[in-house]
């Protein structure tokens, strides 16, 4: 599943490509991929001639900033944009949707698992309509504080390793990245929010910023089949200590990495580095 640096990753492969370009055309190809307007053939007349002027990202979001619209695209477990020449589809069994530039390529979406979405908004209040409202602040955001996170979290009975997952507190974190930022604050993914302290929040937001600037910095982590976009592989992989890593030796202590669920969730840890007190 694509993470904040994957997304990150994408986000900043996009802007090479198309900002500043034209869409002439618009095909919803999987009706389900979006979300709003419900009224496709209204969507893809909206979309045609308008121009790509930016792109940004809010969490795991991509954001296509038009003159008056965005479109947010939400990549979920396999989602995928490719910029390729029109005809020239890496997979139609899974293209999603395609839009036609005016420098005569296409910028397409493809998703096997078919959990992305996409949502057609009024620029002025997309920040405060779902699904981006309901995102909490990244790590990088100087609203995630100790106390921020300690008054979130400090009643909380659920473990840290789910509580991280939770988007509507802390953005961006997804499974693997969750592992590793444990892992390096040295705190056990089986302990609940209500034990920690206000030293532990502390640790983990500086955890998070050192472990997601890394991946971003390396373009992300390419595992099992997720690929940020056509041709990209990200690096963060060579550098795991935690995730993946069940049965080898723990890089700090020696000691073996232990694989567990959590919340269904698979779950990778080192028993002495992350002792559950």
């Amino acid at each position: 599943m694509p993470e904040l640096p994957e997304v990150e990753t994408v986000v900043r492969t996009l802007r090479k490509l198309v900002v500043g370009k034209k869409i002439t055309s618009a095909k919803i190809i999987y009706p389900n991929l979006l979300k709003q307007p419900t009224n496709i053939n209204q969507f893809e007349t909206e979309i045609t001639g308008q121009t790509i002027n930016s792109i940004e990202r809010i969490a795991k979001h991509i954001i296509f900033h038009f003159d008056n619209k965005v479109l947010i695209s939400h990549l979920r477990m396999e989602g995928k944009w490719f910029y390729e020449e029109i005809g020239s589809q890496v997979n139609i069994k899974h293209q999603e949707a395609a839009f036609i530039i005016d420098d005569k390529m296409q910028l397409s979406y493809y998703d096997t698992r078919k959990f992305g979405t996409l949502h057609w908004q009024d620029v002025d209040n997309f920040r405060n309509s779902k699904p981006i409202s309901t995102v909490g602040p990244e790590p990088f955001s100087e609203l995630v504080t100790p106390n921020y996170l300690f008054n979130r979290i400090n009643k909380s009975r659920k473990h840290i390793k789910t509580i991280l997952l939770d988007q509507t507190i802390i953005s961006g974190i997804g499974n693997i990245y969750a592992d590793e930022i444990l892992f390096d604050a040295k705190i056990n993914p089986l302990k609940s929010g209500n034990e920690l302290k206000l030293d532990d929040f502390e640790q983990i937001i500086t955890s998070s910023r050192k472990i997601l600037n890394k991946a971003v910095e390396l373009g992300g982590t390419t595992i099992d089949s997720y690929q940020s976009a056509h041709g990209i592989d990200g690096k963060f992989q060579n550098y795991l200590k935690a995730h993946t890593r069940v049965g080898l030796p723990c890089l700090i202590c020696g000691d073996t990495i232990t694989k567990i669920k959590v919340n269904g969730r698979g779950t990778y840890y080192c028993q002495t580095c992350q002792v559950l007190e």
